[in-house]
């Protein structure tokens, strides 16, 4: 996680806490060093979290000079800030690859052309509105007792950010278009099929 964004989203989190805000990465604070070793991690789990429709992309991969020593053929070079690799394809539009492997930093397969439908980290300016919201909410749930010393605020923050997922989920569902049941047994036997 940048470190932009750390900051960006952490002093959102410390203001809801009643803390001061943070200037810059090594001021050299205990409030500072406090945000920079939590505020990475939970922001990159609030980002894996959920399968996020911005955090999604379709990207064509760059095949690289040098055949892998793996026995594919071809080795591509996997995008920087990768969370998930959901898939790959040989095309766009095409069917997912029957084999491939992760090798480190590349992806070794036999097709000549490789697609790979990722999960990836974005800068914050992409971020959602509702993500930045369970972000933040999470962040201060995970810097409420470091930050305040109650056991109590760790228990509402850690309340608030579970009810800013889900409400982050909600407003994720209203964005996906509804997809139509095909050969599904049940609508077959309604409408007198077999």
């Amino acid at each position: 996680m940048d470190s932009y964004t750390t900051l960006a989203i952490g002093n959102q989190a410390l203001a809801l806490l009643g803390a001061q805000p943070v200037a810059q990465v090594d001021e050299g604070t205990e409030l500072a060093s406090t945000l920079f070793r939590i505020g990475p991690v939970t922001l990159e789990a609030a980002l894996s979290a959920h399968p996020w429709a911005c955090t999604i992309a379709l990207i064509r991969l760059s095949r690289l000079a040098d055949p892998p020593e793996s026995g594919f053929r071809y080795a591509f070079a996997l995008p920087p800030g990768l969370i998930e690799l959901r898939s790959v394809l040989s095309h766009p539009h095409g069917a997912p690859l029957a084999s491939w492997r992760v090798v480190g930093t590349e992806l070794h397969a036999d097709a000549e052309d490789a697609w790979a439908d990722v999960r990836r980290e974005l800068p914050l300016g992409q971020w959602p509105p509702h993500l930045v919201a369970y972000a933040r909410a999470q962040l201060a749930a995970d810097l409420a007792l470091a930050i305040t010393g109650s056991a109590s605020d760790a228990q509402l923050w850690a309340a608030r950010a579970a009810e800013a997922f889900a409400a982050a989920r909600r407003v994720e569902a209203q964005q996906q278009p509804h997809r139509a049941l095909h050969d599904f047994p049940l609508i077959a036997a309604r409408l007198g099929g077999v």
